[in-house]
């Protein structure tokens, strides 16, 4: 996972390409050190999408919403999209789509 830091409100992460189960501890633990602070996950590279993982995105937006801190995931790859699809998750508890 890459990660760079836009300013002091505002962190950015690169999602890996494989969001499987080993992904997963370290994706935990990166939302976990920036809680309380505004998120941007890119997710174009992301070539696979597993459940757990999912679970975790999931979360971390319900607590960032919870908090009243921007999260955004931007950037979806026909991978992400396609994996949130067969998981049965609809795009919009991830993905706030622009409403203008």
């Amino acid at each position: 996972m890459t990660e760079t830091a836009n300013s002091v409100d505002d962190t950015s992460i690169d999602l890996p390409e494989r969001l499987d189960f080993a992904a997963c501890e370290t994706l935990a633990a990166s939302f976990e050190t920036r809680r309380g602070t505004a998120l941007r996950l890119r997710a174009g590279n992301v070539g696979f999408l597993g459940a757990l993982a999912a679970e975790i995105l999931v979360r971390a937006r319900m607590e960032w919403q919870a908090d009243g801190t921007a999260f955004d995931l931007v950037d979806p790859s026909p991978d992400f999209l396609r994996g949130l699809t067969l998981l049965g998750i609809p795009r919009h508890a991830l993905i706030q789509e622009d409403t203008a």
